[in-house]
């Protein structure tokens, strides 16, 4: 990846934000002249780390300082059907960034992208590049299982294990990623009082997870991911299944893990997007056209001052 270069020689850090680039896009065949963004056929990209020359050591955990994600004109395809076209967006470290657009724009699939779960969908490829602070995610070597423990996802619908305790459930993260932990309790406590949930399950950590109301369902969710302390965490519409209470209390949730963890929240509620997001990048997709970012900035500037007027058009419900 090319970084810009200040007068003296020094490599200037990346910008907070970038839109879409106007680089030539690559097709499923081959990569367009005089572009260097790479094809991957994800599909067989699980393969070949196991078949390289052994996998690239695990990515640093996350007791260091904040680490963001950079999406480098990222496309993707289902097939033939390109869905996605030359997304390029800075998630900045520990801040929260949404992801907002009309149903069938992208969002969730650039999501999925973002922590390599899109590979796991036969027949879909993409271009492109990840970078988790300065890692290529998507690195031959890279191993996915070790990607997605240091980018969690958090998705629409609340997935506990129903069979597992409130406390099994958040050590099952543990169990996952094959880590041991000597103090399973406080890590226990620890989880479920960042994910704002502590209080209201301390007493019956050995009741069944399913039982819980869905808000508190989908908090206990996200425990489960910081367990094993991700640099990321991805929210695929995490309240779009909840009563507005609860919403409330997975929002406030998200405000408290602002500082300690980068996230990007994929949402289709325009106050939820100003209420919880520092920044906000607007996709869009019409019937010829794959998704793309129409605007990507501080999110008090795409919902009052925004340079598009179809994003000014989004943001005040004339669509979409």
């Amino acid at each position: 990846m090319t970084r810009p270069v200040a007068a003296d020689g020094s490599t200037l850090p990346p910008p907070p934000f970038e839109p879409e680039t106007t680089a030539p896009t690559p097709s499923p065949g081959g990569t367009a002249a005089g572009s260097e963004t790479r094809v991957i056929s994800v599909v067989d990209l699980t393969d070949t780390a196991q078949l390289a020359g052994g996998a690239l050591p695990p990515l640093p955990a996350a007791d260091h300082a904040l680490v963001g994600l950079r999406a480098r004109s990222v496309s993707a395809w289902f097939g033939d059907h390109k869905v996605l076209d030359g997304v390029s967006l800075t998630i900045a470290p520990g801040e929260v960034t949404a992801l907002i657009g009309p149903s069938g724009c992208g969002k969730s699939t650039f999501l999925r992208i973002l922590n390599r779960m899109h590979e796991m969908i036969k027949g879909a490829s993409l271009a492109g590049e990840v970078l988790l602070g300065d890692e290529d995610i998507y690195d031959p070597k890279r191993r996915p299982s070790d990607v997605r423990r240091r980018i969690g996802m958090v998705f629409q619908r609340p997935n506990p294990f129903p069979a597992m305790s409130i406390y099994e459930n958040v050590t099952s993260g543990l169990k996952l990623a094959g880590i041991s932990c000597d103090d399973k309790d406080s890590l226990v406590e620890q989880s479920l009082a960042r994910a704002g949930l502590w209080q209201e399950v301390k007493d019956r950590l050995h009741t069944p997870g399913g039982a819980l109301s869905g808000g508190q369902q989908q908090r206990l969710c996200i425990a489960r991911s910081l367990t094993v302390s991700p640099d990321v965490l991805l929210m695929d519409e995490p309240c779009s299944a909840l009563d507005p209470t609860s919403t409330r209390r997975v929002e406030d949730t998200i405000h408290e893990l602002r500082g300690e963890v980068t996230i990007a929240i994929v949402t289709h509620n325009m106050q939820q997007a100003a209420r919880v997001s520092r920044a906000c990048a607007f996709f869009l997709a019409t019937h010829d056209t794959p998704g793309h970012i129409v605007e990507a900035g501080p999110t008090d500037q795409i919902f009052n001052a925004p340079q598009d007027s179809r994003t000014a058009d989004y943001v005040n419900g004339r669509f979409g």
